[in-house]
C-alpha cells in the first residue's frame, strides 16, 4: 500500500484507536452536524471498479480503500477520511495534536471545496470570491482564485496554479481526466452602479468550463459554458452550470435558469434545465438528448423524466422507468445511487436490482445514502451515521 494510504490510516488510528470485529451491520455515530451543501447527491463508483483515466468527484472523493467527504455545516465544516475496510473515519489532517478547529488545520482550509486526489497529493481551490480595491483609477472588482496542493507527508500546502478571471464553484464537482482537472467557474457578474458602488453574486454571470493540468499546472478556461438563455430576463439574474458525472465516456453539464421570475415557479417558463454533452478528444461540447441526471456513473444513468414524472435508469445499455411518485424537486434530493448493478432510492426506503428487477426495502436503513461498494459490501452514510453492510444482510432487509 502507498505510503500516502498508510498515512492517511494513520491519522484515522490516532483519533478513533482499535475496534473489534462486528460481524454484525455497524452504525456509529459522532459529532457530525447536517451538511449543508447545494451539490446534488450524485457520487461515483469508488476505485474498486472505476475507471482509473476518468475520475469524478461530486460530494465525495474516492481514494483507494475510502472517501473524502463533508461533514458539519459552512462555515464549521470539516473534511473527513473514511476508510471502507475498517470503517475508521478522521478529519483529512495528519498535523500531530491538530485540534482541527482553525482554518490553519488542512481538514478546515478547504472551505466548501471538495479535495482532488492525484498521486499522492491532495488539490484543492481557494478564492477571494471577488471583492473590489482601490487604485488610482477609482475602485475595481478583481478576482483571485488558485489551486493548491498538500502532502500529508510533508503538512505544508503550496499554490500550484493561479487565475484571474473567474471563481471555481463551490457548489461544483470535477472531473479528472487522465492528468486534467475540469470545473466550473464564474465571473461573479459584476456591475458598476452610476454611484461607482459594486454588486454581485453567483448567479448571474458567466459561467465557464475550465481546467488546470495536474501535471505541467498550465490553467484552460474553454469559454462559456450556454450563453443561449440570456434571451430571457430571468436568465440575467439566475443561472448556473454544474458538473454532473461521467457516464459512457462522456462528461455531462446541467446548465439551468429562469425564464421569467414573474411565472409560477411550477410552470415551464420558469426553471428550464439544458444538458451538455463533453467530448474529452474535440474538448467541445453539445446539446443532449437525454433528461436531467441525478446520478451518473461509466455505466449507469439515472434522470427524471419531467413528462412521464418517473425515474428513468440506462444501465449497461438498457433502459429501464420507475414510478416512485417523486416531482423533480424531491428527486434532486432523493440520494438515489447505482451500485453493483443495484439501484438505491432511500428516501422511499426502495432498492431495485436491475438483474430481475426485484423490488426491495431498505429496511432500517431508509435515508441512508448508499456511497460505496467494496469486497462484497455496501457502504452507506446519514449525516453522523455510517454503516457497512453485506450482500447477504441487504438482502435480508
Amino acid at each position: 500500500m502507498k505510503k500516502f494510504t498508510v498515512l492517511l490510516m494513520a491519522s484515522v488510528m490516532m483519533l478513533s484507536g482499535c475496534t473489534k470485529k462486528n460481524d454484525t451491520p455497524v452504525i456509529t455515530d459522532n459529532t457530525e452536524n447536517s451538511v449543508t451543501t447545494e451539490k446534488t447527491s450524485t457520487v461515483a463508483k469508488t476505485s474498486e471498479s472505476n475507471n482509473n483515466d476518468i475520475q469524478y468527484i461530486g460530494n465525495y472523493s474516492y481514494y483507494q480503500n475510502g472517501v473524502a467527504y463533508q461533514a458539519g455545516s459552512v462555515p464549521n465544516n470539516t473534511e473527513m477520511f473514511l476508510d471502507f475496510d475498517s470503517m475508521e473515519k478522521a478529519s483529512l489532517c495528519a498535523v500531530p495534536n491538530c485540534n482541527h478547529m482553525t482554518s490553519s488545520c488542512l481538514a478546515k482550509s478547504m472551505g466548501r471545496y471538495e479535495p482532488i486526489f492525484y498521486n499522492d497529493y491532495i488539490y484543492f481551490f481557494s478564492t477571494n470570491g471577488g471583492q473590489v480595491r482601490e487604485t488610482p483609477d477609482g475602485s475595481e472588482f478583481y478576482i483571485d482564485s488558485s489551486l493548491k496542493k498538500s502532502s500529508l507527508d510533508s503538512y505544508e500546502v503550496q499554490t500550484v496554479c493561479e487565475f484571474h478571471d473567474c471563481v471555481p464553484h463551490e457548489t461544483s464537482n470535477y472531473v479528472l481526466y487522465d492528468n486534467e482537472l475540469f470545473f466550473v467557474a464564474d465571473d461573479r457578474g459584476a456591475v458598476k452602479d452610476d454611484y461607482g458602488n459594486y454588486s454581485w453574486g453567483n448567479s448571474g454571470g458567466d459561467f465557464f468550463l475550465c481546467s488546470v493540468n495536474l501535471d505541467t499546472y498550465e490553467y484552460t478556461n474553454y469559454g462559456s459554458i450556454c450563453d443561449d438563455d440570456k434571451v430571457y430576463d430571468g436568465a440575467k439574474n439566475s443561472r448556473g452550470s454544474n458538473i454532473r458525472g461521467v457516464y459512457d465516456g462522456k462528461m455531462y453539464i446541467t446548465h439551468s435558469f429562469i425564464k421569467d421570475q414573474n411565472a409560477d415557479s411550477t410552470s415551464d417558463d420558469y426553471w428550464t434545465n439544458w444538458i451538455f454533452e463533453f467530448n474529452f478528444d474535440t474538448k467541445s461540447w453539445k446539446k443532449s438528448d437525454l433528461n436531467f441526471p441525478v446520478f451518473m456513473n461509466q455505466d449507469c444513468y439515472i434522470s427524471y423524466d419531467m413528462d412521464d414524472k418517473t425515474a428513468k435508469v440506462i444501465w449497461q445499455g438498457e433502459e429501464f422507468e420507475f414510478n416512485l411518485g417523486f416531482d423533480i424537486y424531491s428527486f434532486r434530493l432523493s440520494l438515489c445511487s447505482e451500485f453493483n448493478g443495484k439501484v438505491f432510492f432511500p428516501t422511499v426506503d426502495k432498492w431495485f436490482d436491475l438483474k430481475d428487477l426485484s423490488e426491495h426495502s431498505m429496511g432500517e436503513y431508509a435515508d441512508y445514502e448508499v456511497i460505496g461498494y467494496r469486497n462484497d459490501s455496501y457502504i452507506l452514510r446519514k449525516e453522523g451515521k455510517i454503516a457497512k453492510i453485506t450482500e447477504n444482510e441487504l438482502l435480508s432487509l
